[in-house]
């Protein structure tokens, strides 16, 4: 292999390249969907081999999946991907099936181990595991990509475009989808401030916007900055064993909640987390004294973007976990948040991606150093909420009943909560690390039950239709799936 760039070759943006150098055993920095399927009822015994025999065998591959890491000159530096056409596909897509009984918690001890181990740098940077043997007549997809090659939201639309509204007899691999036509737009990272702000300009306004981060005036008091989090079990020593758990609950009852108080569904989704980190933490007598502080990462792909470089950025706000009612909780939660939006907002598009970018940067600085879990942490815990299809998708003739997201726990940051809105729910990852967080299903459980603490505190009566429960890999619910709680056995 030639050692020159080629026009093949495309050199990393640097917030692409640096999850690379993010990356060790312990922390390896892939993203992950688990998805749900129920097979058909009138599909014969080899449906699934079917879905492995149609993945491996796909009619052309287009990017990022047909991308590789490229031996060029200072790699380590400005790594860069080429196009490659060597793709072992029998290597890429594995068919696995899970032991008796076949349960989310066999599933779920499977998952953890798929997630704790490093992709192949030498090959392009994603696998795909299709599972039999789930109870209930269901199989189970886990598609893992490396983070530099997309960011959660673009990741998750390549997989939403495989799939099919009703179902049908034909389906395809997400790496066979073709593109939809991209709007031209400016470059996400770097290029755009040349092209869109003078340097001075874009300077003055960089530094102007980075002032509340270093001296807060009094009505800025709500606008939290990394490193104000409090030091707490969450932010120790991170090893390469992941935990993982998962939970559903309806958006019908988050609408609800925000109609009564003019919160949006991911400041609702902040509190429900924050009850449960809460309850949990006080039950290991654990619980900081002063609150805990999330990092939420945010979408600055423009519309149009269609590429698969990362556009994602971070906020920081509040957990208020130092609070003990529901509603106050949730409120602080709000008043942080909407501080932060604001004053996201109040620089130019071009901007924020750098803005973010810079705030993040001495995290991950400690984190490459392996100093992240001996010193303040940046942020107790990162949570985040990833729009998906609002109806109900089909892989052919098989129904699609769950989307979980599965993400990173990096150094010193021992748990990442992130969500999907999904055909009326949020499906709920939590991912950890085994050995810093133990009773990872536990805040699953919380969770749905700090949503009920949440609408009884706010006397708002819970649907009678909805049944939440989870597990360490898979909830049950009324419509879409089974009822056994793997919780209690």
């Amino acid at each position: 292999m030639s050692l020159l760039p080629s026009a093949l070759t495309r050199r990393l943006s640097l917030l692409d390249a640096a999850f690379l150098a993010l990356e060790t055993r312990d922390i390896p920095m892939h993203v992950a969907s688990l998805q749900i399927y129920s097979v058909p009822a009138d599909a014969d015994g080899g449906f699934i081999k079917s879905v492995v025999h149609r993945y491996r065998k796909p009619y052309g591959v287009g990017s990022p999946w047909n991308q590789r890491l490229a031996r060029v000159p200072l790699a380590r530096i400005a790594p860069a991907f080429e196009t490659t056409v060597d793709i072992d596909f029998d290597y890429h897509v594995r068919h696995s099936a899970l032991p008796q009984p076949g349960g989310e918690r066999e599933l779920g001890e499977l998952i953890s181990h798929l997630h704790g181990t490093l992709l192949d740098r030498s090959r392009p940077l994603w696998t795909c595991h299709v599972i039999e043997g789930l109870s209930g007549n269901r199989f189970a997809i886990y598609l893992k990509i490396h983070h530099a090659i997309t960011d959660g939201v673009r990741g998750l639309r390549m997989i939403e475009r495989a799939l099919e509204s009703q179902p049908g007899s034909c389906f395809r691999p997400p790496w066979e989808a073709a593109p939809r036509p991209a709007t031209k737009v400016p470059r996400t990272v770097g290029a755009g401030l040349e092209q869109q702000l003078p340097p001075l300009d874009a300077l003055r306004e960089l530094v102007h916007a980075l002032r509340p981060m270093l001296h807060r005036r009094a009505e800025e008091a709500d606008l939290v900055r990394p490193f104000e989090s409090p030091a707490s079990s969450l932010n120790g020593l991170v090893t390469n064993a992941r935990r993982v758990a998962t939970q559903s609950v309806a958006t019908e009852r988050i609408k609800r909640i925000g109609a009564a108080t003019g919160a949006s569904t991911n400041d609702i989704f902040l509190s429900l987390c924050a009850g449960a980190l809460r309850r949990h933490l006080l039950s290991l007598g654990m619980l900081p004294a002063r609150p805990m502080t999330a990092a939420v990462p945010v979408s600055l792909r423009q519309e149009g973007d269609a590429s698969s470089s990362n556009a994602v950025g971070f906020v920081w706000s509040s957990l208020a976990t130092d609070i003990a009612d529901p509603s106050l909780r949730m409120q602080t939660i709000v008043r942080s948040m909407r501080a932060a939006k604001a004053h996201l907002k109040s620089m130019p598009s071009e901007l924020r991606l750098p803005f973010t970018s810079l705030l993040a940067l001495p995290g991950s600085v400690l984190g490459m150093l392996g100093l992240a879990h001996r010193l303040r942490p940046a942020m107790n815990v990162v949570i985040s909420n990833v729009p998906g299809p609002a109806n109900t998708m089909y892989l052919g003739p098989a129904r699609l009943d769950a989307l979980y997201p599965i993400s990173i726990p990096s150094q010193g940051q021992a748990l990442n909560i992130t969500c999907v809105n999904y055909a009326g729910r949020l499906d709920i990852g939590f991912t950890g690390s085994r050995d810093a967080l133990p009773s990872l299903q536990k805040l699953a459980v919380y969770t749905a039950e700090a949503l009920s603490e949440l609408e009884q505190a706010l006397a708002l009566k819970r649907p009678t239709a909805d049944k939440a429960d989870a597990g360490e890999i898979g909830p049950a619910t009324s419509e879409r799936r089974s009822t056994r709680n793997p919780a209690k056995r």
